[in-house]
């Protein structure tokens, strides 16, 4: 094993480490103060704690969704199965706005839009919000879980810039 040292080129090291490490896709998905929807793929999503339940995502404050949970503090984490790769692409992409959501079964006429029929959706009030480097870290509170009875558990994965 090649040890990686800490110098001028740690980011490129460190992307190159991460690519090692296999993460489940999810798209984050809000709205702005007027109710245009947003939504963005994001693998760096992760539980905090089920007392109370918790989760953590970590935006670029770069990305069009970042001001929308800024300031509603609301959002829905969607995770995506294995045939959803084409949601994935969308709202990675250089489409913006509603053109997100062109792709996939998505109900945009709720309080939050999310997908009906990924593996799970859930729902997130912000709780905390910090910022580190590029990124805000928001730690919120899972209002509400919505999980298909009949979905056949096949997540989409990210691993070394493909799909799985």
């Amino acid at each position: 094993m090649q040890t990686l040292e800490v110098g001028p080129a740690v980011e490129v090291d460190m992307r190159e480490g991460m690519r090692r490490l296999a993460s489940g896709v999810c798209v984050i998905s809000s709205v702005d103060q007027q109710q245009q929807p947003f939504a963005m793929t994001a693998t760096s999503v992760t539980s905090v704690s089920d007392t109370p339940p918790s989760l953590l995502v970590c935006v670029n404050k770069q990305a069009s969704i970042h001001s929308a949970i800024s300031a509603s503090g609301r959002f829905c984490v969607n995770l995506l199965s294995r045939q959803q790769e084409d949601i994935s692409n969308r709202c990675s992409g250089g489409e913006e706005g509603i053109g997100r959501f062109a792709v996939g079964n998505w109900n945009t006429s709720a309080e939050l839009p999310y997908l009906q029929d990924c593996l799970a959706v859930f729902t997130c009030k912000t709780e905390q919000q910090m910022d580190y480097g590029t990124h805000r870290i928001f730690i919120a509170r899972i209002e509400k879980v919505a999980v298909p009875t009949d979905a056949i558990i096949e997540p989409l994965i990210y691993l070394n810039g493909g799909y799985r």
